[in-house]
This record gives structure tokens, sequence and C-alpha cells, in this order.
């Protein structure tokens, strides 16, 4: 990766046999480029290529776990075009660095196999607030709910957060929650994890370790859909 506006491309490179099995979309890579080792992933595997010279071999596979999904990199990319930056910078936020401990780490089992289900969410909560219930039936059905929502004063607004993110997970999909600091992390985690499996909530800050971020962030890109 390099973070260089007119090196900010896609470039070519030859996959040993040795290598094969692992250099699959979305691993990390080690590339020679001018005479240097550097950092990369892979994008896509090609039986072809439109580069007219003569092409290089991947130095090695740093990792086989694919941690570049197609999701992250579309992200990555319109955040790269939305404010003028490169890909490279993006994707050094977006993909935590590598800790090869951790990776290592057998995946937590689940028993029974499958996230747990969480209970039916009880809408007398949402009653306060214009079109409410139809907020939660559209998560229940998986529809588009755009909406724009303030929390009342004196109403725990944890409370709503996770009754929303329950009500999304029992429609099979997943949920998203972003807060301004950790006090509120603190307490969005808890009233999450009242109303969904403990093991399906992944809490992610600026102040954990290397070790600790790339565990949670690994447990949350590995997690079935539904988490």
């Amino acid at each position: 990766m390099l973070s260089v506006p007119h090196l900010d491309r896609e470039f070519d490179y030859l996959v040993s046999a040795e290598q094969s099995d692992d250099a699959q979309p979305g691993v990390r890579v080690r590339v020679r480029f001018h005479g240097r080792l550097v950092d990369g992933f892979v994008l896509e595997r090609r039986a072809d290529t439109d580069h007219p010279g003569k092409l290089g071999w991947l130095d090695r596979v740093v990792s086989a776990e694919p941690v570049l999904t197609p999701e992250i990199r579309r992200l990555v990319d319109a955040v790269a075009a939305r404010y003028a930056g490169t890909r490279p910078d993006v994707l050094r936020l977006a993909v935590p660095a590598r800790h090869a401990r951790v990776e290592r780490e057998p995946a937590v089992s689940r028993d029974p196999p499958g996230p747990a289900i969480p209970d039916p969410v009880d809408p007398a909560g949402w009653d306060g607030y214009g079109r409410g219930a139809q907020f939660l039936a559209a998560l229940a059905e998986s529809r588009a709910a755009r909406a724009v929502w303030q929390a009342l004063p004196g109403e725990p607004w944890t409370d709503r957060f996770a009754e929303a993110a329950a009500q999304t997970v029992r429609a099979g999909r997943s949920a998203l929650a972003i807060v301004p600091d950790q006090r509120d992390l603190d307490a969005l985690w808890r009233a999450a994890t009242t109303r969904i499996d403990e093991g399906s909530v992944v809490a992610l800050s600026a102040g954990l370790g290397p070790a600790a971020r790339y565990r949670r962030w690994l447990a949350a890109l590995r997690a079935p859909r539904g988490w």
C-alpha cells in the first residue's frame, strides 16, 4: 500500500503454485515494488493481465485471513473518493494491524450453533415517538427504515438503541451502533447484552490494546449474518 496519489491503483503480480491456496482475495501479502518490500492486499485472482510488461512474483502471503471483504473495499473506495484521500490511507484505518497470535487463537464455539435469537421487542418504549411502532415494524420486516430520532429528556436512550438492534438481529441481519465516547459505549453494551446474546455483541473502541482490538474486530468479521 503506497500513500501516493499517482500510485493509488491496482498492480498485477504472479502467484506461485505454493502460494495459490492462501493467496485469495482479501488476504494480506508482501510484494516487491521498485526494489523494496511493501504491504498489500489481494483484490482478485485472474488468469490474464492487461500489463504489457514483465510481472513480478508475490513475495509472500502474510496471512490467509481474508480481512479485506468486498463490503469493506467498497466502503474504502467511497470514503477515499468522497474526501479526496488515497485508498491506502483509508485502509490503514479500516483494517486494524494484524496480530498473529490472535489470528491463531481457536474460534469461539457456540452451543447450540448459530446466534441466539433475541426475545420479541416490546414496542411500548416507542409509544412517545411518532411512527415509532412503524419504525420497529420496518426493522422486523427487513425494510429500509430511514429515520431521524432524538431521545426524549430523561429517556433511557440506550434501551431504545438496544431494542432497535435486537429487532434487526431478530430479522436475521446485523446492526452497527456508533456512539461518541467510552461511557456511552459501556452503557450501550450493558443495554444490548440484556436483549441480545452477549456472544453476539462486539464493542470496539480506541482505548483497546492491539490484541483486544484485533480479536474483537475479527469476531465481528467472522460472525455469521444475524449477529
